[in-house]
């Protein structure tokens, strides 16, 4: 916790260090400094609590809706080898196309409802867990699968006590590197999709709404740094107590 609080005084330093450079060099302000943004978030406290709460639910929905896809067929994927074979080559190729190419498609097939921001969301994040999962499968030491079925394990137990044990970590890891982006397609999808919506339906929303005052428009931005924090720090407890082995011994761990 230290930690993260000695690094966001850095950022709060290197920020009003920053705005004070462009208003001397432009002569006029063109980054809002630390405290008039804090001073407008203060102001602007109620809505901006509702957008930060409406896009926390929107990000944790869109998470949780992609672990329970992705990581099942990602582990399947990458362990069984005729799913390997055929479904790789089908996941590699939509993995790069980027959600937010196919907005105009999405919005015809969803219309303009929640269910479309969603959606873009959990594109995103999905394919970093099928990947993830699969990448992880694919490696497993197959000593350790032997050594399993040679006890007569059934095909459930295997992936419960060798595939999910040796894959989470890994999994896990690549959805805490992928909350940016998560973070990135979460404001897209508020911002594209959500034009009549009121600034209170997101941090996206919240932000354009107030395009033409900086110092309220920037609060919203430090909200969406705070919401990305939030859940990298979730993902990172989560993973200590799911891989407690990971930690045994290691710098950090206990």
């Amino acid at each position: 916790m230290l930690n993260y609080l000695l690094a966001m005084a850095v950022v709060v330093l290197l920020w009003a260090g920053v705005s004070w450079l462009l208003e001397v060099s432009r002569g006029r302000e063109i980054l809002p400094t630390p405290w008039v943004t804090f001073a407008a978030a203060v102001d602007n406290i109620g809505t901006l609590a509702s957008a930060f709460g409406t896009s926390a639910l929107r990000f944790l929905i869109a998470l949780v809706v992609a672990f329970l896809l992705g990581l099942p067929l990602g582990l399947a994927v990458g362990f069984e080898s005729k799913l390997d074979r055929y479904l790789s080559p089908l996941i590699y190729l939509l993995y790069p196309m980027p959600p937010v190419a196919l907005l105009l498609f999405l919005y015809l097939a969803f219309g303009l409802g929640e269910v479309v921001r969603l959606v873009v969301v959990v594109m995103a994040l999905f394919f970093q867990v099928v990947v993830a999962a699969q990448g992880a499968a694919k490696y497993i030491v197959p000593s350790h699968v032997t050594a399993v079925r040679s006890a007569g394990a059934t095909r459930w137990q295997i992936y419960r006590h060798v595939v999910l044990p040796a894959t989470l970590p890994s999994v896990l890891t690549a959805a805490r590197v992928s909350v940016g982006l998560g973070i990135t397609m979460l404001y897209i999808a508020e911002t594209k999709l959500g034009v009549l919506l009121g600034p209170g339906a997101g941090l996206g929303r919240f932000i354009e709404y107030y395009t033409f005052r900086g110092d309220i428009s920037l609060a919203g931005v430090v909200g969406l740094a705070l919401l990305g924090l939030l859940f990298y720090v979730v993902l990172e407890l989560g993973e200590r107590v799911l891989c407690r082995w990971k930690f045994v011994g290691a710098r950090g761990g206990t």
